[in-house]
């Protein structure tokens, strides 16, 4: 997303209390160019009630069909961005 460190002018204790708390909507900016795909993605993992957020699997699978929508990814290449 941002190559800019969230929240830089805060303490990291400022910064986890104020996501927590939601405090002045303390979640990262959204780039507009963003695919919308990946910004109902990231809005779902920003769910406050963990119930409410996708599993990791679903995740993964929702990132490789994104990848390849647009374009970016071969499905045979899909773990090659993947740490082990």
């Amino acid at each position: 997303m941002a190559p800019e460190i969230p929240y830089a002018y805060l303490t990291p204790l400022q910064a986890a209390v104020g996501v927590v708390q939601k405090v002045l909507g303390f979640r990262p900016k959204i780039p507009k160019k963003t695919h919308p795909k990946v910004k109902g993605l990231l809005q779902r993992c920003w769910n406050q009630d963990p119930k409410d957020r996708p599993e990791f699997e679903e995740i993964i699978e929702m990132l490789q069909q994104i990848m390849i929508e647009v374009g970016d990814e071969d499905p045979a290449d899909k773990d090659k961005h993947c740490r082990r």
